[in-house]
């Protein structure tokens, strides 16, 4: 019996750990980080796209929840973060790369970013 309750415990850290990861991922970016920093938080992205100096990163997480994909699109102008958006996605039989919605440029957060020293 023993056995059986170990791996059910195992697959229910699993589950519980990958639950909200992009979310406790992107709360550790802030408003002007380097594209570099949210490169080492985020990791690579699932989707890129470009503007001129304004730049989009898309994340995706499959089964995020119980049966929703969770995405984040961090923006960026000029290589600063000016912004983080999530959405989610309950389409049935879905990958979450196929759903990753395109850019809508007018969307994007306000360019103007102010780093002040502390």
């Amino acid at each position: 019996m023993k056995p059986y309750k170990s791996i059910i415990n195992v697959f229910l850290l699993t589950s519980l750990t990958a639950c909200g990861s992009l979310e406790k991922k992107a709360i550790l970016l802030n408003i002007g980080d380097t594209k570099e920093q949210a490169l080492k938080v985020m990791g690579s992205p699932d989707d890129r796209q470009l503007k001129g100096d304004n730049e989009a990163w898309q994340y995706c997480q499959t089964g995020a929840g119980f049966g929703y994909h969770d995405y984040r699109t961090v923006w960026f102008f000029q290589g600063r973060i000016t912004g983080i958006n999530s959405y989610k996605s309950t389409r049935p039989a879905s990958s979450c790369v196929t759903d990753i919605k395109p850019i809508r440029w007018e969307d994007a957060p306000d360019t103007t970013i102010e780093i002040r020293n502390r």
